[in-house]
């Protein structure tokens, strides 16, 4: 490889289903677009491609970043076959990057789709295994998290594996800096469920919430994603009024749906899967210099001094609730998230690993 100075041509992939809808997904936009866009400011020559596309490509690329590559059917497997030959012929670096627990089988028992009754088990196998059959084919790998490093080195022998952290999307810092003053005469919770998945991780905080808003009539609890209205308002009882419920956002809209409130949560079931998660939730809501109450999942003790206040009962999210609701200042957290991990780190690590080998 080149000196690590000098300008890389660079391609991250994505393989979702619908390639029209790849710069929509979070998951490609923050482990993809966002070092992408530092990496462009660094002064190399980016591409985010979706796979179908990069089989046609004739470009040269020093550095492939595959997001969660896999092989689900005769099609990717015919494209993923002749990207990948024609890259290693060109003596392209190829990386795999993953942000969840899919990359075997053997974890698909673990998976939210599964345990929220959304997909079966037969199901979750053979899209895990979709993942597995790819990691041959590369010369490295990306974990946003320290126990999804663990688990990929125990699934490939002497893996060249790396973490690299999610951090604050880039156009945050560059369109949407202005931190908002939350409302003085109310007290906003924020949750922010991204799929269907969450209904059980959310029914962890039902008590102490439901407890919460009724000693606090001017507590609101407002949840802004997918989630099953009706089986909320049945199972936290309180003011109807105090619930509010808010359709899920494109990302372009999300940094104003983060940027509100006074403390957000990030409750989790605890399982095998739910450890190896990213601390996403705690990352934005401190950019915006919220606190954040959160189940004790690794990455999220990574950030504890950086406004993660944990909780791991009923009795922690009360005391917490009650601790954020008797402040509610504005905390000085964006320093902090910045320089714990941020975009241009990322696009450093990456070009560091390529350099290395």
């Amino acid at each position: 490889m080149p000196s690590s100075k000098s300008a890389r041509t660079i391609a991250f992939v994505a393989g979702n289903k619908a390639k029209d809808k790849m710069l929509q997904d979070p998951a490609f936009i923050y482990r993809c677009e966002n070092p992408a866009l530092a990496l462009e400011a660094q002064g190399h020559d980016v591409t985010l491609i979706h796979l179908h596309d990069l089989a046609r490509s004739a470009k040269r690329f020093d550095i492939v970043i595959f997001h969660r590559p896999h092989i689900r059917d005769w099609r990717t497997r015919w494209h993923m076959r002749r990207v990948i030959r024609r890259l290693k012929k060109r003596r392209s670096f190829l990386i795999a990057d993953f942000d969840d627990l899919v990359f075997s089988p053997e974890f698909a028992q673990f998976s939210p789709g599964y345990v929220n009754g959304l997909v079966s088990l037969k199901q979750t196998q053979k899209n895990f295994a979709a993942h597995q059959k790819t990691l041959h084919h590369f010369d490295a790998f990306t974990l946003s998290t320290q126990p999804l490093l663990e688990a990929m080195q125990q699934q490939v022998k002497n893996a060249n594996a790396h973490l690299l952290p999610n951090s604050p999307h880039v156009s945050w810092q560059r369109q949407h800096a202005e931190i908002n003053a939350a409302h003085p005469n109310e007290f906003i919770i924020k949750y922010l469920p991204g799929t269907r998945s969450h209904d059980r991780d959310f029914a962890q905080v039902y008590a102490p919430l439901a407890m919460f808003l009724n000693q606090h009539p001017n507590a609101k609890l407002k949840i802004t994603g997918v989630i099953d209205e009706q089986r909320i308002r049945e199972c936290i009882e309180c003011n109807p009024t105090q619930l509010i419920f808010e359709p899920k956002r494109p990302f372009s809209e999300y940094a104003h749906v983060v940027n509100d409130g006074h403390v957000h949560i990030a409750p989790l079931e605890h399982s095998v899967f739910n450890d190896c998660k990213s601390a996403l939730k705690a990352i934005e809501a401190g950019f915006y210099q919220r606190p954040i109450i959160a189940t004790p999942i690794p990455d999220m003790l990574r950030l504890e001094h950086a406004g993660v206040i944990l909780a791991n009962s009923d009795k922690d999210w009360l005391k917490a609730l009650e601790r954020c609701f008797k402040s509610k200042n504005a905390f000085d957290y964006r320093f902090l998230i910045n320089d714990i991990y941020n975009a241009d780190q990322h696009a450093r690590d990456l070009l560091s690993i390529a350099h290395a080998s």
